[in-house]
């Protein structure tokens, strides 16, 4: 059963009306093939334990009390009032999340391997601390000491194409050559082993999986990697051995999922240059920011003519061509939600606006990635022309309590703030 948001009806129901009319519209008549589909949750205002957060109209929270105790259904939209903001989406109620850590035993002439020690003594719970918000959550770590040969670079690619899933993978091994920690973000298709692996398979030359090089889907300048260690550094060359091959079969396994989890590899130095203490808190940081994505704020302006909203659908050449969604976009560095959709409004619509009252925040969840929808109602300072245009959109409507949500392919959460600020008569 949906969960009522205050006095605001946040969740999807069905509307009655006519298909979508508009007295302002250029381009297009019918959306693009829609990008793929953001995962929402919704949270009930009306079980709250703890404090209540309040702060100014910047979409942002200015008390550091503990995160609101909230049941999260998992197919609704969030939202709640600007008083009542927390920073993410609940997870009380939800099924323990699972990550796996992997390490590596002795090879070459490495008598030992700091990473097989790492694995040895890491618990099977742990709880983490959203490094963006004040949020944290218990969560069930699975260990694995991979062998350092063919088998134990394809185990948890193997594991993930019979049906394991995780929420998060973190690999790590030895850099004997290295001072300080190496986060790979490249697995690159390639094997090129200048010493035999300890099954005494050397191969030089020679493909992995023939799908090239693949990327981990983290956004590195986001990730805060200096936070976890001053001395930490990314890296695209994870090196032409087992380490390298572990990643790329992981990142290929995964490419073919539905929701692939987050998957890093950590190169960490001897214990003569770090000791064990100082890895340990390396790799438990970056499998903390694997499992929180930073928070992106976002800046929405809702104009009104009535009982209407104006409502734009991007363009062409945008990002996720053919959704429609409120005008707006993301802060700029150090800006407060007022400026920042003033600013988007400006620069896309070309209207001056002044910003109003504060509607609200809606959460939008991709790979990796979150979003905090910040809506906010402006008013045009000067009256508008007979003919709206945009240089991100390539149709401008209004949208009123008789159009039906549906016939719009909607970006994101926007569908059910569009059924928070239009009620349906």
């Amino acid at each position: 059963m949906p969960l009522r948001c205050s006095r605001l009806m946040c969740w999807p129901k069905k509307r009655k009306g006519t298909p979508a009319r508009s007295t302002v519209n250029r381009g297009r008549a019918e959306p693009q093939t829609p990008m793929p589909k953001v995962i929402s949750l919704q949270i009930s205002l009306s079980k709250v334990s703890g404090p209540t957060r309040r702060g100014a109209s910047t979409g942002r929270d200015t008390t550091n009390s503990s995160p609101m105790n909230e049941r999260t259904p998992a197919a609704f939209s969030t939202c709640w009032l600007p008083e009542r903001r927390p920073h993410g989406p609940s997870m009380e109620g939800k099924v323990m999340r699972r990550v796996l850590v992997t390490g590596f035993g002795a090879f070459s002439t490495h008598s030992s391997n700091p990473t097989e020690a790492l694995i040895a003594s890491w618990p099977e719970q742990m709880v983490v601390q959203d490094p963006w918000t004040d949020a944290s959550e218990r969560v069930e770590v699975e260990t694995r000491l991979l062998s350092v040969d063919e088998s134990g670079a394809a185990e948890t690619a193997r594991r993930l194409a019979e049906g394991k899933r995780w929420d998060a993978i973190l690999h790590l091994g030895l850099c004997g050559s290295c001072t300080h920690a190496r986060v790979e973000w490249l697995g690159r298709d390639g094997l090129t082993m200048r010493e035999p692996d300890n099954s005494g398979r050397q191969v030089n030359d020679a493909t992995i999986t023939g799908m090239g090089d693949l990327k981990a889907g983290v956004d590195r300048e986001r990730f805060g990697l200096s936070t976890c260690d001053p001395d930490a550094t990314w890296s695209d060359d994870a090196g032409g051995y087992v380490c390298n091959e572990t990643l790329h079969r992981t990142l290929a396994a995964s490419a073919s999922l539905i929701r692939p989890p987050p998957a890093l590899f950590l190169h960490v130095p001897p214990e003569d240059h770090w000791p064990l203490t100082r890895s340990r808190s390396m790799a438990e940081c970056v499998l903390t920011r694997l499992l929180y994505p930073p928070v992106i704020d976002v800046a929405a302006g809702a104009l009104f003519a009535g009982n209407q909203v104006l409502v734009a659908r991007r363009g062409p050449d945008e990002a996720a061509p053919g959704r429609w969604e409120l005008p707006g976009g993301k802060f700029e560095p150090g800006e407060e939600l007022e400026d920042a959709v003033v600013r988007e409004w400006m620069e896309e619509l070309g209207i001056e606006v002044t910003a109003g009252v504060h509607r609200g925040a809606w959460w939008g969840v991709q790979p990796w990635r979150r979003y905090r929808i910040n809506v906010i109602e402006v008013h045009a300072v000067n009256p508008l022309p007979s003919v709206l245009t945009s240089e991100a959109h390539d149709s401008l409507r209004w949208f009123g309590p008789s159009d039906e949500i549906d016939a719009y392919d909607w970006l994101g959460p926007d569908r059910d703030v569009m059924l928070t600020l239009v009620p349906s008569p």
